[in-house]
């Protein structure tokens, strides 16, 4: 079937598909310039096409599902195991007291912890699909959610452990020097104070620092806090949003995947399902926000930045 111009159509039927020539292949034929016939013939044929294209969207995310499933059995499995193992050790001691075992405590929980945060992904990838993400908003401290990322994320540098979503232990003995700082533009004597879920904003910025803590093994990671005022899409008027950036001298992002690295199993390896900044960028857009990544200029390490809308944010300090 083929329509030129919305004008004219030809519909040939497929006598014989092996032919060599195309006359002989072809059998009852239709043509017509009619403006009601050409319609007509018009609407089968995006009917045809559409259905052709809802048939690969459903095969692509059967494919997609299929993908997620073994994944995350894949995932979860590498934590279990050893939490079984080391358990079935303790176990069988039968002398001893605890702190002989502190090393073999120690494994449990981290990868107790890593199951656990591999369960909440999974839940959180399950309500970004089912449209049924809810967020508890009210008016917090972004700052302070900031400070408090920080410090939390401080002991992964001390310890030398990866707790995000990627999974994986840094080897014994490795030493990570790397030092963690915070930097806001804005005024000494007041705080920014957005509107959203509190827990949600953490969970990006405890994210976006892991990554950045795992790709940076020497050198500085430094988070910046800053105000801006940009103009509305397709509108003259200028709107506040507060900012905050992650910038690591770490090992960069990747060329082939830089431009998909907020889809889901971008950046899958054997070590994760790559699923942190997907859920990382469902959380800001829910919130009116923006996210994004980049290499840094000077060619060491990238930064990660996302954006908040901002109004009516500045609340006095609390008196120390």
């Amino acid at each position: 079937m083929l329509i030129v111009d919305n004008a004219k159509f030809v519909r040939i039927e497929l006598k014989d598909p092996t032919a060599e020539e195309l006359i002989q292949s072809a059998g009852f034929t239709i043509y017509s310039n009619s403006k009601r016939s050409v319609e007509s013939f018009k609407s089968i044929f995006e009917l045809l096409w559409n259905e052709r294209l809802l048939n690969e969207e459903l095969k692509k995310t059967d494919t997609m599902q299929k993908e997620f499933i073994n994944i995350a059995a894949h995932e979860l499995r590498n934590p279990i195991q050893p939490i079984i193992g080391l358990s079935a050790t303790l176990m069988a001691k039968r002398d001893g007291s605890i702190t002989e075992y502190q090393e073999e405590i120690e494994a449990m929980n981290r990868n107790a912890k890593r199951l656990k945060r591999l369960a909440e992904d999974i839940l959180d990838v399950a309500k970004i699909e089912g449209q049924s993400l809810n967020l508890n908003k009210s008016r917090f401290d972004l700052e302070q959610a900031i400070l408090k990322t920080i410090s939390d994320n401080k002991s992964q540098i001390k310890n030398h452990y990866d707790d995000d979503d990627d999974g994986g232990v840094f080897p014994q003995g490795e030493s990570k020097e790397v030092k963690l700082e915070f930097k806001s533009v804005e005024n000494n004597t007041n705080h920014v104070s957005v509107y959203g879920d509190a827990g949600r904003i953490t969970q990006v910025i405890s994210n976006l620092l892991s990554k950045a803590i795992k790709f940076t093994d020497k050198g500085s990671i430094t988070v910046k806090m800053e105000k801006k005022k940009n103009k509305r899409e397709n509108s003259s008027q200028e709107e506040e949003e507060v900012i905050v950036s992650i910038q690591d001298t770490g090992i960069g992002i990747d060329p082939n995947v830089k431009n998909k690295i907020f889809e889901k199993f971008a950046i899958k390896s054997e070590q994760g399902m790559g699923l942190g900044l997907y859920i990382s960028r469902s959380i800001i857009e829910a919130h009116g926000g923006k996210i994004w990544a980049e290499n840094n200029p000077n060619g060491k390490g990238a930064t990660f930045s996302f954006s908040l809308p901002f109004t009516n944010l500045l609340v006095p300090k609390p008196s120390s």
